[in-house]
C-alpha cells in the first residue's frame, strides 16, 4: 500500500533536526521539508531515520518568491537539492505554478529542468482541471524531462466541493505510477487550513478512503498538518494512525498508538525547555 508522511519544517524556534528526531522515534515512512531543512542540514543529516523524503520549493503566497524569481536564493536551493540528494533520498520536489509578478517563465523551466529528481506540480485552489491540465501541458513541453503531479486533495475540495476526488484520467495515471504524491490534511471548503485530520475542518475521509483503496495507490500520501502550538502534536498523531488505517497497516498504527502518550511526554518535556 502507499507509504505515509509529514511536512516538517522550522517551527517557531525549533529547527527540523529536532522535530526529525520525533520523527523518527515514530518511524515516520516519509518527510517533506521545506527550504529550512538546508540551514539546519548537518544535524538533519546524522537523526533522519526516514527512508525517503521530499523538498517543498518556495511559492509565493507564503514566501514572497518562486521558481521564476530573479534571486540568486532559488538557485542556491537547485544546488542543494543536487547536493544532499542522496543522503536525504530526494524522490521529488513539490512546485507551485509561477505567480511572481516581476518573475522570468524562462528561469522557472530552466530551474524545473536543472532538478535531479523528479519535480511534482501541485493543483491550486480554485483551479479547474482544465486549466491545471493546460498548465501541465504547457509546462511539460517547455522542459526536457518528466513532469510529475502533487495531487492536493484540500486544494480540490475547495475547487470541486464534493466532485473533489473526480480526476482526469490523465492525472489518475499518473497517480497510479510509482511516484503517486498526494497532499491531505483537514481543510475547509472555502480555506485551506491544514488542520489536522481529526479536528477542525469538514473533509470528509470516507470518500478519501475509498478513492484511495480503489486506484490503488501505492506512492506516498503526506499529511501536510501545521500545528499552532505543541499541544497540536497530539492532534497530528492521531491523524498518523487515521491514515495508517486506510493504509492497511495495523501493526505499524498499533506501534503508534503505544508510542504516541511516551512521545507526547517528551515534546511537552522539550517545549517547556526543561
Amino acid at each position: 500500500m502507499f507509504k505515509i508522511g509529514l511536512t516538517i519544517q522550522k517551527f517557531g524556534t525549533t529547527n527540523p533536526s529536532s522535530l526529525v528526531k520525533f520523527a523518527a522515534f515514530i518511524r515516520l515512512e516519509h518527510i517533506e521539508f521545506d527550504i529550512s531543512v538546508f540551514d539546519d542540514i548537518e544535524a538533519v543529516i546524522p537523526v533522519l531515520k526516514s527512508k525517503q523524503t521530499a523538498i517543498h520549493a518556495p511559492y509565493y503566497e507564503d514566501y514572497k518568491l518562486d521558481l521564476s524569481s530573479k534571486n540568486p536564493e532559488l538557485d542556491s536551493l537547485i544546488e542543494n537539492i543536487i547536493n544532499y540528494q542522496k543522503e536525504l533520498e530526494i524522490i521529488g520536489v513539490i512546485v507551485h505554478p509561477p505567480v511572481d509578478p516581476k518573475g522570468d517563465l524562462d528561469l522557472y523551466y530552466q530551474r524545473l529542468d536543472h532538478l535531479p529528481v523528479l519535480p511534482l506540480l501541485e493543483n491550486m485552489p480554485h483551479q479547474p482541471w482544465n486549466q491545471f491540465l493546460l498548465q501541465f501541458h504547457t509546462t511539460q513541453e517547455n522542459i526536457s524531462h518528466s513532469l510529475g503531479f502533487c495531487f492536493d486533495i484540500p486544494h480540490s475540495y475547495i475547487t470541486n466541493e464534493d466532485q473533489f476526488l473526480n480526476l482526469p484520467d490523465s492525472l489518475i495515471n499518473l497517480l497510479k505510477q510509482n511516484y503517486g504524491y498526494i497532499h491531505i490534511s483537514g481543510g475547509n471548503k472555502n480555506k485551506d487550513t491544514h488542520f489536522a485530520l481529526l479536528s477542525e475542518g469538514e473533509m470528509p475521509i470516507p470518500p478519501i478512503k475509498t478513492f484511495l483503496r480503489k486506484l490503488p495507490f501505492k506512492g506516498t500520501v503526506t499529511m501536510e498538518l501545521a500545528p499552532r502550538n505543541f499541544n497540536e502534536i497530539d492532534k497530528m498523531l492521531r491523524s498518523y494512525s487515521q491514515m495508517l488505517g486506510i493504509a492497511k497497516k495495523p501493526l505499524k498504527k498499533l506501534e503508534n498508538e503505544i508510542k504516541r502518550p511516551f512521545l507526547m511526554k517528551k515534546i511537552r518535556k522539550f517545549s517547556s525547555g526543561s
